[in-house]
């Protein structure tokens, strides 16, 4: 009984290292034909892949009004997938599920962004400077209605600046902790979310104690109502030109998902 068991988990183990090894197979294969030239790779083509690539080609020229280089390059970054799949007995139709017509259309379709194509740097711009308009337009605000209070004393320009940029870069590290990305849910990391709190405010105390020193007063003065509105004013201004020009898809406020 023993001996038939041993027997039975020999094959077992067997019959593991052998998918294995295919599997390893099928990996070192794939990494060669990536690297390979596309020169080569068009040669590896079958006659039938040969021909949806000449066909691909044209529709490109046709559709996408490109010179025959252009289309040619075009093709060039599909030749490995196209290779790697007509060794696994798939011909180029039934990989891309779409005849050459309707594929150079698909190609030449404008991808449409998502959140996951955007940075984290170009979130955390956003968020800091929409932040700063918030921060400085509500002090701004504040003076305009109480010109004599002297609860403003110690917040100069530059401490407003700072104090909201400092915040818009939390938040926006703070919603890529918590939301789900990839299509998974991430359990919120408390511990993360905790320190970076209490780093966050350490940070900003230490730099608003150091700015509210007399001798730096120079370089961080309290401004009147109206000019703390005009600098809110131009950073919400140049937060929008800067989501314009990087098509920037949700905010701080109502983080679009980063799923891919």
């Amino acid at each position: 009984m023993a001996e038939k068991n041993n027997e039975e988990q020999s094959k077992i183990d067997n019959s593991k290292q052998e998918k294995l090894k295919e599997k390893v197979a099928s990996q070192n294969m794939e990494d060669e034909v990536k690297q390979t030239e596309p020169a080569q790779l068009r040669e590896q083509l079958s006659n039938k892949n040969s021909d949806y690539v000449y066909r691909l080609q044209k529709e490109l020229e046709a559709q996408g009004s490109m010179s025959e280089e252009d289309a040619v390059k075009h093709v060039d970054g599909l030749l490995s997938d196209l290779v790697i799949a007509q060794r696994h007995g798939q011909p180029a139709s039934t990989f891309y599920g779409m005849s050459p017509k309707l594929k150079a259309a698909d190609m030449l379709k404008p991808k449409v962004k998502t959140a996951a194509d955007i940075p984290f740097w170009q979130y955390a711009t956003d968020s800091a400077l929409l932040y700063v308009a918030l921060f400085v337009g509500l002090f701004g605000v504040i003076a305009l209605f109480t010109p004599n209070s002297k609860n403003n004393s110690q917040m100069g320009i530059l401490t407003l600046v700072i104090v909201g940029a400092g915040m818009g870069i939390f938040m926006t590290k703070y919603n890529d902790w918590v939301l789900p990305a990839g299509g998974k849910n991430k359990k919120i990391p408390w511990s993360k979310l905790i320190i970076g709190m209490c780093a966050i405010v350490l940070i900003l105390f230490i730099l608003i104690y150091l700015l509210s020193i007399p001798a730096l007063h120079v370089i961080n003065p309290v401004l009147p109502g109206f000019a703390d509105i005009i600098i809110a004013a131009l950073t919400y201004g140049a937060r929008w030109l800067f989501r314009r020009h990087y098509q920037i898809i949700g905010s701080v406020f109502n983080p679009a998902s980063r799923n891919k």
